[in-house]
């Protein structure tokens, strides 16, 4: 994965903060965004693709061929140089307490949601499932740039990276 990213796939939504209440304990971002920057744009981002209508238009220029798709669904890596929508961009975020609260809630939110009724913007039309495997990745993806500042040993936690 290089940059002193950790590996990390998550196969469900359970997993998600669990993990995130591991890095609150103790972590160094490898990245360009901190951890309350990070839980906010993936907050942001989940409740965006609930909340948008089926008719908000996307430039299809954007879009990325059906492989790249199979491929990230598959693989769950996302394709480089994807760059976030101004609106979802952490320019300011709470403490990271208030921003992992924020992400808590915003699962809550997608999970109780009928689901994304847009087309994502790069990757076309989802089924919920391939939604659900989407923001997965996309979590994954962010709080990878996270790496706990402790060992497997230290604090039992799942001691990817």
């Amino acid at each position: 994965m290089g940059s002193g990213r950790r590996t990390l796939r998550y196969e469900s939504f359970d997993e998600v903060m669990p993990d995130v209440e591991r890095l609150l304990r103790g972590h160094v971002t490898v990245g360009n965004w901190s951890l309350a920057q990070i839980c906010h744009h993936v907050a942001a981002v989940l409740r965006r693709h609930v909340d948008l209508p089926a008719s908000t238009p996307f430039d299809p220029s954007d879009r990325v061929p059906e492989g790249v798709k199979r491929h990230m669904l598959e693989a769950g890596i996302l394709p480089p140089d994807i760059e976030a929508p101004a609106v979802t961009r952490p320019d300011a975020a709470g403490t990271e307490r208030e921003e992992a609260e924020a992400l808590r809630a915003a699962i809550a939110y997608y999970r109780g949601s009928r689901g994304p009724a847009i087309t994502h913007r790069i990757f076309g039309p989802l089924t919920r499932e391939e939604w659900d495997r989407f923001e997965l990745v996309h979590l994954a993806h962010h709080l990878s740039f996270v790496v706990p500042a402790w060992s497997e040993d230290d604090a039992g936690g799942r001691g990817e990276g």
